[in-house]
């Protein structure tokens, strides 16, 4: 699967049935299962930086879609406090490969918990896909845009569940589905480069979707 989807099932779900792992959404899968190509390295770059680029497809990031994916472990209101300098991750494969990625590491205060483990007044890492580090550049837009987690910003995470891939020492989980608030409404933000079918990221009232959150604790 590519580098976004594989990252995202790896940290949120069982490699089975994960369709975003060690890349980062709940929404990606496997190249060979969903079509989607897997990260290529671009050899015609400078030999300093290794260019990765991870290409994937998008799926609904509608809130209704969000609620109803299975590999959302956590989910919660949140508000960015810092980010750390990009790492870069590798994860081996069940086949024996071994896929790399780089992230940035940002620390979001948990304020509300809707489903998962995770307490209010906590912090916990979360992973933004892209980035360099170590000698290579990691590039996707199937996952949140740098500016998403600002630092200040509040957040509705729908992410995978907490824990280190194989070279990491920190736990951290994988965003899935990503809602930036925006004064009275919640902003799409799940996509780089916009809503899954090519038009401008959705906008959705608080209070509609709180209805909709509501249905993970029934």
């Amino acid at each position: 699967m590519s580098g976004t989807k594989r990252f995202r099932a790896r940290v949120g779900a069982s490699v089975a049935v994960a369709v975003m792992a060690l890349g980062v959404s709940a929404c990606s899968g496997s190249g060979n299962s969903t079509g989607a190509a897997a990260p290529k390295a671009d050899s015609g770059k400078s030999s300093e930086v290794r260019v990765v680029e991870a290409h994937s497809y998008k799926v609904d990031s509608t809130p209704a879609a969000a609620v109803a994916s299975p590999l959302n472990e956590n989910v919660f209101e949140g508000t960015v406090v810092s980010r750390r300098p990009d790492v870069r991750v590798t994860d081996k494969l069940d086949d024996g490969s071994v896929l790399e990625a780089v992230y940035t590491p940002v620390v979001v205060r948990v304020d509300t918990v809707h489903k998962g483990g995770l307490k209010p007044g906590s912090h916990v890492v979360v992973r933004s896909l892209g980035g360099v580090a170590d000698g290579v550049k990691y590039v996707t837009e199937e996952a949140p845009a740098k500016e998403t987690f600002a630092e200040g910003h509040e957040l509705l995470v729908f992410a995978g569940i907490r824990e280190a891939v194989d070279s990491e020492s920190t736990p951290a989980v994988t965003p899935h589905f990503v809602y930036l608030e925006s004064g009275s409404q919640l902003v799409d933000a799940t996509y780089a480069s916009g809503a899954a079918d090519g038009s401008a990221p959705g906008r959705l009232g608080k209070a509609r979707f709180a209805a909709e959150l509501r249905s993970l604790k029934s």
